[in-house]
């Protein structure tokens, strides 16, 4: 058995021996050590994922019990949620004993772990993310978590259920990619969006319960070492194939580091799709805190401009996010956030945000949907070609690096 053979049975089937290499290679924060460890033991399961979601009403009914202390409540049209690439969503009404006292009931939805996600993360930590977010930008007000699933099956939060759109035309762009908004909303939604991403990088993260979250030294490159080792530990441990520019791309990254001198909160993935807006055009909601982190700024201003999340205008000029073009972006961060925007680190953030997409695409997705771990088998293999187109775009860009 050659090599290759060898590190693709370790990947399909981990030994512990493998485990242990490669949690020793990859520099990342304690808790995503634990989440990819955990996945990594638990793949050698057989079972795919379980379509049926009616088999979450029981658990669901008993856990609520237990956490709101109340034996009279009931969960009612249970639903999933279309969308959510990265995890499974359901909606339910809860009919239960409300804090005024009064008999009520109440929108809920529940964001759960499929058996294998296109990113391994703690639901403890989305959940204080969330938590910390709440009152400083619009957020869902999170109310029950059960972080291991012991109750539910799998790791699971259960939060309230905002209404409002996330894709303006018809027809459902996968993840946000892509996406239209005319110009009436552009003008709306457009500030609204800089405004909100300027006020999550001035959460005083110090002040927030964040235990889940590595804090790094300032004037280090501690935060980016572990972002970059998140994602270069799941393309190594999930990618059927070797690619010769995702190596060359992994060896810039470490050898061009940029130091963090003050880390903020970063979001992780701020972009179109990941945003909710009222009737009255005012974004009510920012989603899928999952990725949240603290380090440089400048890593959600490369992942809201990127082109693969944007959209052309009316005459073919690219918008960041599909909202407005990204020097307008980057001008309007700039005065909304007093922070300013190092064209050099937004060029090494852009390179490692298209590192990311071709990690999701090229390799976590396509092992996910052939394993039938995942219960969007579909988007997920259609995600392999963004994957490669992200592949590509990481190749120019590093025949423009210096």
């Amino acid at each position: 058995m050659n090599n290759y053979t060898t590190t693709q049975t370790n990947r399909t089937s981990p030994s512990a021996a493998w485990i242990a290499d490669i949690r020793s290679r990859y520099p990342v924060e304690r808790v995503v050590d634990e989440m990819f460890t955990r996945k990594l033991y638990k793949r050698k399961e057989t079972a795919g994922q379980n379509l049926d979601f009616t088999r979450l009403h029981k658990p669901l009914v008993e856990f609520l019990k237990n956490e709101t202390g109340q034996t009279d409540i009931e969960v009612l049209n249970l639903q999933r949620l279309s969308g959510g690439a990265s995890k499974e969503q359901f909606t339910f009404d809860l009919v239960w004993q409300g804090p005024s006292g009064a008999r009520e009931t109440r929108k809920l939805m529940v964001r759960m772990d499929p058996k294998e996600s296109i990113v391994e993360t703690y639901r403890l930590r989305e959940c204080q993310v969330l938590k910390a977010a709440w009152g400083e930008v619009p957020v869902p007000e999170v109310l029950w978590i059960d972080p291991e699933g012991g109750q539910l099956g799998q790791p699971a939060l259960i939060a309230d259920f905002l209404e409002g759109t996330v894709q303006p035309e018809v027809g459902e762009k996968m993840s946000g990619v892509g996406m239209y908004f005319n110009p009436q909303l552009r003008a709306a939604l457009g500030d609204q969006f800089v405004k909100i991403l300027a006020d999550i990088h001035a959460i005083d993260w110090r002040k927030k319960d964040l235990t889940t979250l590595d804090v790094p030294e300032p004037n280090s490159k501690t935060a980016v070492q572990t972002a970059l080792g998140l994602w270069e530990r799941a393309w190594n441990e999930d990618t059927l194939s070797a690619h010769p520019v995702m190596e060359r791309a992994a060896l810039w990254l470490k050898e061009n580091m940029p130091v963090v001198e003050t880390p903020v909160l970063v979001h992780g993935d701020y972009r179109s799709g990941n945003f909710m807006y009222s009737d009255d055009l005012k974004i009510n909601a920012i989603f899928d805190w999952e990725l949240a982190y603290l380090g440089d700024y400048h890593d959600d201003l490369a992942w809201a401009s990127l082109t693969i999340f944007g959209g052309p205008d009316e005459e073919g000029n690219l918008l960041a996010s599909s909202l407005m073009s990204v020097e307008e972006f980057l001008t309007k961060y700039e005065h909304y956030s007093g922070n300013q925007v190092d064209p050099a680190r937004l060029f090494y953030y852009q390179i490692l945000s298209f590192y990311k997409i071709s990690v999701i695409g090229a390799a976590t997705s396509i092992r996910a949907a052939s394993s039938r771990k995942t219960h969007l088998d579909a988007m997920m293999n259609f995600a392999g070609g963004i994957g490669y187109l992200g592949i590509s775009e990481l190749n120019r860009l590093l025949d423009n690096a210096k």
